[in-house]
């Protein structure tokens, strides 16, 4: 398969191009084809596009209306298409609509509370922004290649605690930290092209999420503390509200992910 990350500019070239060019370098990429035509018998292609969004999940623009799957931007760049990502919260997302109908806490603002920020998902995009060329941009093109190969590799040797979460679309603070320090230690000159190659303002960005994301990791930990609490409430506003925040602690972190 063949994928790329790009944004809207009128410069880009079209979708159709991007097909054509799959065609073309089709043999390159598996050299056991040399002629597409002949050596292929096609059943089917797949061919699609999926609208990724910096600022995810989106927000609600009007009251008693809650996008869901990829129009609600749940799904990080990273997993071409929410329906990993729907599974995922599907518990907790039909679980907060619930609440919401028999609180009648339909508001925008309230449902916006069901899909809030989570940092993991915030930091998720800066992989994207890695394996991403602006326009105009001059790129060495082994840089992405070397980009998945180093972390890949890294990953690989950490084992499946680091490897699974990710692949499914989950990060977690354990698994970011070692990885990103073990891939320094394996390619320490590939760290500087990195940063110049995102930005410093993306980077600075970016380890703000990282941050929240070891906060709501210390956030959800405490969540069993205040569980009783919360649901004795008898405010049922404050009492949807707070199940909110726990939840956005949990998945937040990626602490939703549970491990075999």
């Amino acid at each position: 398969y063949m994928f790329t990350y790009m944004d809207a500019s009128e410069g880009r070239p079209s979708l159709s191009t991007l097909m054509d060019d799959y065609w073309k370098q089709l043999p390159i990429y598996q050299p056991s084809i040399t002629d597409v035509e002949t050596d292929l018998d096609v059943k089917r292609v797949l061919f699609a596009y999926f609208p990724t969004y910096k600022d995810s999940p989106l927000q609600p623009e009007y009251s008693r209306i809650l996008a869901v799957g990829d129009a609600s931007g749940i799904q990080s760049p990273l997993s071409f298409g929410g329906f990993g990502a729907l599974t995922r919260h599907l518990e907790r997302i039909s679980g907060a609509i619930t609440e919401a109908l028999e609180s009648d806490l339909l508001h925008k603002d309230d449902l916006g509370e069901i899909n809030a920020y989570t940092p993991n998902l915030s930091a998720a995009w800066m992989f994207q922004k890695a394996m991403s060329v602006r326009m105009g941009q001059k790129v060495d093109p082994k840089f992405v290649n070397r980009l998945l190969a180093t972390n890949f590799d890294v990953m690989d040797n950490m084992g499946e605690k680091t490897m699974m979460p990710f692949m499914q679309d989950v990060v977690r603070i354990d698994g970011l930290a070692g990885s990103l320090a073990r891939s320094f230690v394996a390619d320490p000159t590939f760290m500087p092209q990195i940063v110049l190659h995102v930005g410093i303002p993306t980077l600075v960005e970016w380890l703000g999420h990282v941050s929240m994301i070891t906060l709501y990791t210390a956030l959800h930990n405490l969540s069993p503390v205040l569980e009783p609490f919360v649901d004795n409430m008898e405010n049922k506003k404050e009492k949807y509200l707070w199940k909110r925040r726990m939840e956005a602690w949990k998945f937040g972190s990626g602490n939703d992910y549970k491990f075999d």
